[in-house]
């Protein structure tokens, strides 16, 4: 697997490490979102982690580096784009390419890894304390 073959839109789930059964699934979530990448041969990542799918959505601008040495991994940081409401948001994320099941069926090119919160947004009640970490699966679209 090459860095380019990162390029794409995904569906991007992210979990509360939560290590308890629970009988809502929901009680897990911690996002679903958008996730816009863009590679080049050399392994640097840029896109778009997309809140909403308004005409002018909220998003995170994306920036990192993958590597191929063994299985494909990558870090990305995400900040908000400024002037919005989410121009505080900073977060850190490190994941994996998971491994392609050569007589799966239906299988998609999934990224998993984990997401930190690497400093505090909002105010008051609706403060987001940094240090918060989930993890997160992004399954790759069809183009």
């Amino acid at each position: 697997m090459q860095a380019t073959d990162l390029t794409g839109t995904y569906t991007y789930r992210s979990f509360l490490d939560r290590p308890e059964p629970v009988d809502d699934f929901n009680k897990l979530r911690f996002a679903q979102l958008e996730l816009r990448l863009t590679a080049t041969p050399t392994g640097s990542l840029s896109g778009l982690l997309v809140f909403s799918a308004d005409e002018d959505p909220l998003a995170m601008d994306m920036v990192g580096q993958s590597s191929g040495d063994g299985p494909l991994t990558f870090t990305l940081t995400g900040r908000g784009k400024p002037g919005t409401s989410i121009a505080d948001f900073h977060y850190e994320y490190d994941g994996v390419v998971l491994r392609h099941w050569e007589a799966g069926i239906g299988q998609r090119m999934t990224l998993a890894g984990t997401v930190l919160r690497a400093e505090d947004h909002g105010t008051g009640p609706g403060l987001a304390r940094a240090g918060q970490t989930a993890s997160f699966l992004a399954v790759k679209r069809t183009p």
